[in-house]
């Protein structure tokens, strides 16, 4: 028996904590995840650079720009994404979740709450069940937010 159910519409993220943030970034910009290593950084400044297979990697203190302070990550793990010129980085405490998420429940982000508020790198929210758990709300990064703050 045929159905006219239409296939639901899904996009694949990549879904980690941070502090009591859930945040997630589209899995199609993500180039790998590896062990934290050595990030060099002069003072209290948000970005730091470290070495991914012969290219630079400028990592952003994501913790830092949404907490107003450090993270002393020891055994954590690095995200590298591309950006249009270079490779970018975040940090992250634990390995993170990878995740279908339908596209109809993507919300955006108010603009009124953007400009004001320090999760401001932030386009679009969504209710997420992480490792069976009832639904909690996901912030979808946005990487041109977060290229901005790199440069």
């Amino acid at each position: 028996m045929l159905t006219n159910q239409k296939k639901e519409e899904k996009l694949k993220f990549l879904i980690f904590s941070m502090g009591s943030l859930n945040l997630a970034m589209g899995i199609d910009s993500v180039i790998r995840i590896i062990p934290l290593p050595t990030i060099h950084r002069s003072g209290d400044k948000l970005l730091g650079i470290t070495v991914y297979e012969d290219q630079e990697v400028l990592v952003i203190d994501l913790y830092k720009r949404i907490y107003g302070k450090e993270t002393k990550i020891t055994n954590g793990f690095l995200v590298i994404f591309a950006g249009q010129h270079s490779l970018y980085g975040i940090t992250i405490a634990s390995l993170p979740n990878i995740q279908d998420v339908p596209v109809q429940s993507l919300q955006p982000v108010p603009k009124e709450y953007r400009d004001r508020d320090t999760l401001g790198i932030s386009s679009h929210m969504m209710q997420v069940s992480i490792k069976k758990s009832d639904p909690q709300t996901v912030f979808l990064l946005d990487a041109e937010l977060l290229l901005k703050m790199a440069t």
